[in-house]
């Protein structure tokens, strides 16, 4: 399918830059960060360890509505909690938080297929 998933993440002065780093390979194992200036960047190209996240926490539903509704064209994009995130888990976040969030940026074709393979409406399962 040939995804890119970019991944951003504001480093604040009392964040610890490792934990950061571990929450977001938490989520996406394969991703390859670098920090600059207080922000982490990083690519990954498997969402395999993020939709199994979902189905183990049984999220899908909540998850399948917050992805088609960032679904624009050949892009997704949607915040993961911070915080939520250094313990293993997604949380979608919604509005400002204080220490700000994980920015994930998914780019593909198909992304509505994408969206059913790990977000599938589980009202028709």
């Amino acid at each position: 399918m040939g995804l890119k998933i970019n991944i951003n993440a504001e480093l604040h002065p009392t964040e610890d830059e490792k934990k950061i780093i571990d929450a977001i390979h938490a989520l996406f194992p394969d991703a390859n960060c670098t920090v600059n200036a207080g922000n982490i960047t990083c690519t990954s190209y498997d969402i395999s360890t993020f939709a199994r996240l979902l189905k183990e926490q049984k999220i899908r539903d909540a998850a399948r509505s917050v992805l088609l509704s960032n679904l624009h064209g050949s892009r997704i994009e949607f915040k993961l909690n911070k915080q939520v995130a250094t313990v293993g888990k997604v949380s979608f976040s919604v509005g400002d938080v204080p220490l700000g969030d994980i920015m994930v940026e998914v780019i593909g074709e198909n992304l509505h297929h994408l969206i059913d393979e790990i977000a599938p409406n589980t009202r028709l399962l």
